[in-house]
């Protein structure tokens, strides 16, 4: 099959992760695919890093934007015409819409799924009733726990929605060793703790939740440490909150790292604290794989992969309180951490590997070609 992957995001996150991950995945299996992106963005830097067909030259900007739409049109409607794609699995609002338009448009043999990587609710107004019913041959989600957002709508029906185990490229991370620098770049004390938060530094993510709980976290450990890795928006407000709660000491800002692997296998406890939006947690599934135990909010599909009491510490989102007593009774015990991580590490070798998203795609992807082909 001939397979056109496209996302809007500029930086790197679990969409683009996973996007790039699939791509491979299905092109190792024989399939021709295209990434799709923003010029210059991670996503088009990483996927032609892996050997993948790049199309960095679209714009997909948000809002309403005739004039940038229609040249997305005009350099799909070019490209499209070459390549002439069997399928178009888009990933997020600008990106969906603009394949949904050219594919009516210019290139009706080819289905389009368009995957859901959130658990954010969608507004079922006329314009995503059309989306959804008309223009969407089919939605995949990361979790069940967001199919229900799709179905009570009733935007899509149950019999188009597919879940696509969300996974990573697991080796680096099974191999994980500690690199050595992060715990003296922080000045964590002997027999002090560290921990460690991956990912977008964006408001659903609940970062600014995390500080606040590591106020009482320091308070009563005062060698535990946290590290937050990754780039956003919210970077200059939480450092003004870390600077508020006077916690330069405790909580470190270490924006963009490429040795996540080497960091977890340092670390001794992973934190994700999403308040919303999240469909799973690709951050989740490394820390497990680097055989790291973990605390977490529970959003979307994050129950997924940490259940509570076996495999991490499942928390209310946005309590902060929780999130504390969590980290506390989680870096107090190390014989729980130990278990925990050694039942997550199973628990994502079982069932979230990446030849599994690559299985479920592909029997989907051949089913719709053909139902296409009729």
């Amino acid at each position: 099959m001939r397979l056109f992957f496209v996302n809007m995001h500029k930086l790197w996150g679990g969409q683009s992760t996973v996007v790039v991950l699939l791509a491979g995945e299905l092109a190792r299996r024989g399939h021709e695919v295209i990434v799709a992106g923003l010029p210059d963005s991670e996503l088009i830097k990483r996927a032609a890093a892996a050997g993948l067909r790049t199309f960095g030259d679209l714009e997909l900007r948000r809002g309403l934007r005739p004039a940038s739409f229609l040249r997305d049109q005009r350099r799909l409607r070019k490209l499209w015409r070459a390549f002439k794609p069997d399928g178009i699995l888009t990933n997020g609002s600008q990106d969906t819409w603009a394949c949904a338009i050219a594919r009516r448009r210019f290139c009706r043999g080819a289905f389009l799924v368009r995957w859901r990587h959130n658990s954010f609710q969608i507004a079922p107004h006329r314009f995503n009733r059309w989306l959804y019913r008309k223009l969407i041959d089919h939605v995949v989600v990361s979790s069940s726990e967001i199919a229900p957002i799709l179905t009570d709508s009733g935007l899509v029906g149950p019999e188009r929605i597919t879940v696509f185990p969300p996974t990573t490229k697991l080796e680096r991370f099974l191999e994980a060793k500690p690199g050595g620098g992060l715990r003296k770049e922080l000045n964590v004390a002997p027999g002090g703790f560290l921990a460690l938060s991956v990912g977008r530094l964006a408001p659903e993510k609940g970062h600014d939740t995390l500080v606040r709980a590591w106020r009482t976290v320091a308070d009563e450990l005062p060698a535990a440490k946290l590290a937050i890795a990754g780039l956003g928006g919210q970077y200059e407000p939480l450092r003004a909150l870390v600077a508020q709660l006077g916690l330069g000491e405790h909580v470190h800002l270490i924006k963009f790292r490429d040795d996540i692997p080497a960091l977890y296998a340092e670390a001794d406890l992973a934190v994700l604290a999403p308040v919303a939006g999240e469909s799973f947690g690709i951050a989740l599934l490394e820390a497990y794989a680097a055989g790291r135990a973990c605390v977490a909010t529970d959003v979307g599909g994050v129950k997924d992969l940490v259940v509570n009491g076996e495999t991490g510490w499942l928390v209310k989102a946005g309590d902060s309180a929780a999130i504390a007593r969590a980290v506390l009774e989680a870096l107090r015990d190390s014989a729980a951490r130990a278990r925990m991580a050694q039942a997550g590490k199973a628990r994502v070798l079982a069932q979230f590997t990446p030849e599994r998203l690559g299985d479920t795609a592909e029997t989907l992807f051949t089913r719709l070609a053909a139902k296409r082909a009729t």
